[in-house]
């Protein structure tokens, strides 16, 4: 009985087969967002270290700059020279990188100072530290109301006596400004890649649903077709299942009685087109039966047997059907008459088609078996499209020597079981089918 679903029924069915889009929003979830997110602490850190070190070179620079005047400035401290002093201090000023610049003494009193400075660092910390210590001290503090970067040094006389103590002043920001330009290209950038990595992902979401409503529309249309020919077939075979068979039991009948020439030939073409029109019946009803019925482990070898029998009949004799190489454990998941009726229709082609041999072989892979069917026929015409040559009444042959409905029968089963199809011709002439049959089939398939 034929099989007809609704078109509701159809597109659930189908869109299962065709996939979910799970596995794009998990990618996004699991993969994307987490690498992106990934990225983005990488960066981060990688800026902190970036910042650590441009701190280090300000710091060195901020250094340098003492050391060069530390010597020059000690030689004017011992000798009370105020002035030379003075000059020092003014020319760091002018580098424009030095906001302050002071020479205390060990008291801790101002004796010379140029710009931003304080006044009396008896009572600082840090100042403190350098006497006692005799070290460089560096810190970030408040100087006349400004967030600073203050570095001390110890200056000495040639005797290596402390004799006091200088200080260089710059600005906190200086440190950030010089620093926010490549924060802010490496953020800028992080936001483009992930802009375009996120809009690479929708375009490519939307394309695949797009492609995948293309293919569902396609693959309803086609489930429509076959159920549209379904019931012309259900609606043929019952308006011309009696009458055929009342035509082809009279047309017998007359056979015996008339055994003149013309009357013998006359009916026998009336036997023959009877013949060929239920055949046309019978091929119409197994191309919309139901895909799968059932799920069984069947023995290939078996099956390629039984097929080989069932167009035995048929077979005048003249081409030879040989059946070579196929492993005695190869078994699949199938319905049987469905995916003998499929042989069957692949083996009568290719009778019809080959001059005196057809060769049936089986191919181990990796997940299933390749049924290899050959002829040492004329092969397919120049400039085939073989997906023409499987869609229903498509045929090569002359008018009514062929129904078009063989390889559309056996791409139509074979898709049933999840398998392929492929079609082409031989180098050394003659037409080569192959059919792939997994070894399981997946769980919606029934």
């Amino acid at each position: 009985m034929t099989n007809i679903y609704s078109r509701s029924s159809l597109a659930q069915r189908i869109s299962r087969s065709v996939g979910n889009p799970s596995w794009q929003r998990a990618f996004l979830l699991y993969l994307v967002l987490p690498l992106l997110a990934l990225t983005g602490v990488a960066i981060n850190v990688a800026l902190n270290q970036a910042r650590e070190f441009q701190d280090d070179r300000l710091r060195d620079d901020l250094e340098l700059i003492g050391r060069a005047i530390r010597l020059p400035l000690s030689e004017a401290l011992v000798a009370g020279d105020v002035q030379q002093m003075q000059t020092q201090l003014d020319a760091v000023f002018e580098i424009g990188r030095i906001y302050g610049a002071s020479v205390y003494d060990t008291n801790g009193e101002l004796v010379v100072s140029a710009g931003v400075t304080e006044l009396d660092l008896s009572e600082s910390v840090m100042a403190e530290q350098v006497l006692l210590t005799g070290e460089q001290q560096d810190s970030y503090r408040e100087v006349a109301g400004l967030d600073m970067f203050s570095q001390f040094i110890p200056m000495h006389d040639r005797n290596q006596r402390l004799i006091g103590f200088m200080q260089l002043n710059r600005q906190a920001r200086d440190f950030d400004r010089s620093f926010a330009r490549l924060e802010q290209i490496a953020w800028i950038a992080w936001g483009v890649v992930t802009l375009v990595v996120l809009t690479i992902l929708a375009f490519g979401y939307y394309r695949t649903r797009l492609q995948q409503q293309v293919e569902l529309q396609s693959r309803l249309r086609e489930h429509e077709k076959m159920a549209a020919i379904g019931q012309l077939a259900r609606g043929v075979a019952h308006e011309l299942g009696a009458p055929l068979t009342v035509i082809s039991g009279r047309a017998k009948r007359l056979l015996k009685r008339h055994t003149d020439t013309e009357s013998q030939r006359q009916l026998t073409a009336i036997s023959g087109q009877v013949e060929r029109l239920t055949n046309l019946v019978q091929q119409l009803l197994d191309f919309s039966r139901a895909p799968v019925n059932a799920e069984q482990s069947q023995a290939l070898p078996a099956l390629i047997e039984q097929a080989a029998r069932a167009i035995g009949h048929e077979n005048d004799g003249q081409v030879q059907l040989q059946i070579t190489q196929v492993p005695a454990q190869a078994t699949v998941q199938a319905d049987t008459a469905r995916l003998e009726l499929a042989l069957v229709n692949l083996f009568r082609n290719a009778l019809q088609a080959a001059a005196s041999q057809v060769t049936v072989s089986v191919e181990t892979a990796q997940h299933g078996y390749w049924v290899v069917v050959e002829d040492d026929g004329p092969g397919l015409p120049q400039d085939t499209d073989v997906t023409q040559l499987i869609e229903p009444f498509a045929t090569t042959k002359p008018i009514g020597e062929g129904t078009g409905l063989g390889l559309a029968i056996v791409a139509h089963v074979v898709s049933a079981h999840h398998g392929k199809f492929l079609l082409q011709n031989r180098p050394g002439g003659g037409c080569q089918a192959r059919i792939f049959l997994p070894r399981t089939l997946p769980k919606d398939a029934l």
